[in-house]
């Protein structure tokens, strides 16, 4: 445990994981100004935090309040990938966007229970002053890389999300730097290879008198994966392959 502990507090150093949460933050941001008029948006406000708001958990805040151009309609609170939305009476002209992160262990990373067990506590603590009463929280698991929201929607709110995170879980610069410290901790890192790829340069070179070989290892590791009954997802290894081929033959 001493030796996880050490390994964790390296991965995050240099403020790391306040720095995942600003730029996911801020990508959010970017995602919502290029959509003001598709889904009549005055005004995407990025709020002034706390800098120990990402990993203080016993309370939270917004990240980003949405100003309304005129007034949207708002569906009962549902999961980011839940598409049976339920529009009622309920309008706003204001609306939030929370952003969690965690560090999800091998028996907890159930993140859309996580989501929406954080909105259920934050809106109706005494600690969390929202800024309306309509808002999501975005919840995202750095160490199984998964992410999930919950709360309430607006007409094209929720389409948008889904399609923001998915790339932004692929392409946001803090969590690249996040990967490579986990793949260096993990040593993942493979030698580089001794022989060179294939090429319009060598190719004369498979007609020489050595034998060459062509080696395929992309399907020695191989796994399964499926959801466990509490909503985790476990792995499980089956039988891989490496593949040798002799041209001449």
């Amino acid at each position: 445990i001493p030796t996880l502990k050490i390994s964790l507090i390296q991965i995050f150093r240099a403020h790391l994981w306040q720095k995942v949460h600003e730029s996911l933050v801020m990508d959010v941001c970017q995602v919502l100004d290029q959509e003001l008029d598709s889904l009549e948006i005055e005004n995407v406000q990025k709020e002034t935090i706390h800098p120990r708001k990402s990993y203080k958990m016993n309370s939270s805040c917004a990240d980003v309040l949405l100003l309304a151009s005129y007034k949207w309609q708002i569906s009962k609170a549902s999961l980011l990938h839940d598409n049976r939305d339920s529009y009622e009476s309920i309008s706003s002209t204001k609306y939030w966007i929370d952003v969690q992160l965690r560090w999800g262990d091998f028996d907890s990373h159930d993140i859309e229970r996580y989501a929406r067990a954080k909105f259920l506590d934050y809106t109706t603590d005494n600690m969390t002053l929202y800024p309306s009463p309509t808002g999501v929280i975005i919840a995202f698991d750095l160490a199984y890389n998964l992410y999930s929201g919950y709360g309430n929607w607006f007409p094209g709110m929720k389409p948008l999300m889904q399609q923001a995170m998915a790339k932004i879980c692929k392409a946001n610069p803090a969590l690249h730097v996040l990967r490579e410290r986990i793949r260096k901790g993990l040593q993942l890192y493979s030698s580089e290879p001794t022989e060179p790829y294939l090429s319009s340069q060598n190719y004369g070179d498979l007609f020489s008198n050595q034998i060459i070989w062509f080696v395929d290892d992309s399907n020695v590791y191989r796994v399964t994966v499926h959801t466990t009954f509490d909503g985790n997802l476990t792995t499980k290894p089956i039988n891989g392959a490496i593949f040798i081929f002799n041209p001449r033959t």
